[in-house]
């Protein structure tokens, strides 16, 4: 597929989220649930990233939402009278007008209604908070996802937000019976035609959901939360909290790491990646319309070389390290 024909891939920065830091990277020390709702000590902001897929015959595919104004602005009203008023901050979300997603969309020529497919990697709220927006569009999702929209987390927690998605009429669950890619033993070829094809890369939820997309002589996966950031591809060393089983989460990892290996021309693009390589990755995209300029990929791949071994095991350089807010509050950084 030459580039005046391929498909291109832009992220749309739809606000940021308030997390503990431990949530981001306190897996490998047992950081639990319990842990997510009552560790006050240390938070950290990440980016929130939607990604629009252009596609040159299927026209705009949006792979997740991000977060509704509401979401941010009146939390407690908005999550009132469920457990999710109590489990997270009413600060958790910030939006700013200009990163709302229909105005981000704007910004490349496109309103919520020409989006004819909404691809959800998993039901968390800041990945479909914005999903009433596009009520008309087929809603593409794994199908242990769908099956498992009304169960809950922890017990407490239910899996789809009822608000966010109540106004879905066309679901369409996918089950990954198309060949295998890389390490993943299915997949779902979205349009036939090899440019996005559905991995499913389940642990962070039941049914979590990545996108193998083609840039002409590039490759992304976009990974929704399946990893947090590139560096989490080091599994072994850094991971993220879990709220279900750990093998599942570590199987899908390992996965992936088989296909990153396999394809020397993959980026890798999560939903929250708030890394030098993520910056890098985002801005390249936005500077050239969805595609990766070759001084980027360059870059992109020094970046990689010099933070794994050929073992996905991390420099200890690389390793994130908390920096604790100097005033004495609990919002941070990462180093």
């Amino acid at each position: 597929m030459d580039s005046s024909t391929a498909v291109r891939v832009i992220p749309l920065r739809v606000g940021r989220t308030k997390v503990p830091y431990g949530q981001f990277y306190g897996g490998l020390d047992g950081y639990s649930g319990l842990d997510l709702a009552t560790d006050k000590s240390a938070f950290i902001w990440v980016p929130i990233h939607a990604y629009l897929i252009e596609h040159p015959s299927e026209g705009p595919v949006l792979l997740d939402t991000g977060i509704c104004p509401a979401q941010a602005e009146d939390h407690a009203g908005y999550y009132g009278g469920t457990v999710l008023e109590y489990f997270t901050d009413d600060d958790e979300y910030d939006l700013p007008a200009d990163q709302r997603i229909e105005a981000q969309l704007a910004l490349h020529g496109r309103r919520p209604e020409d989006v004819s497919r909404v691809i959800v990697t998993h039901f968390h709220e800041d990945h479909i908070g914005s999903l009433p927006l596009f009520p008309h569009a087929e809603v593409v999702l794994g199908r242990a996802e769908y099956e498992a929209r009304d169960s809950l987390i922890l017990g407490l927690v239910p899996l789809a937000y009822k608000r966010s998605v109540a106004g879905v009429t066309r679901w369409r669950p996918v089950d990954f019976a198309g060949p295998e890619v890389g390490g993943f033993s299915g997949s779902h070829d979205l349009f036939g035609d090899g440019s996005v094809v559905l991995l499913p890369t389940p642990g962070h939820s039941p049914g979590s959901t990545s996108a193998l997309v083609s840039l002409g002589e590039r490759r992304a996966l976009l990974t929704g939360d399946a990893l947090y950031t590139v560096r989490h591809l080091a599994v072994d060393d850094v991971r993220q909290m879990q709220t279900g089983a750990d093998d599942l989460f570590i199987d899908s990892v390992r996965r992936m790491q088989w296909l990153h290996r396999l394809l020397p021309d993959l980026v890798v693009l999560p939903a929250h990646d708030d890394t030098p390589y993520g910056e890098l990755l985002v801005r390249d995209l936005l500077a050239h319309d969805g595609r990766l300029s070759q001084e980027a990929f360059a870059e992109l791949k020094e970046y990689e070389a010099t933070t794994f071994d050929a073992a996905y095991r991390l420099n200890p350089a690389r390793r994130p390290r908390y920096v604790a807010d100097p005033a004495g509050g609990t919002l941070g950084s990462v180093a």
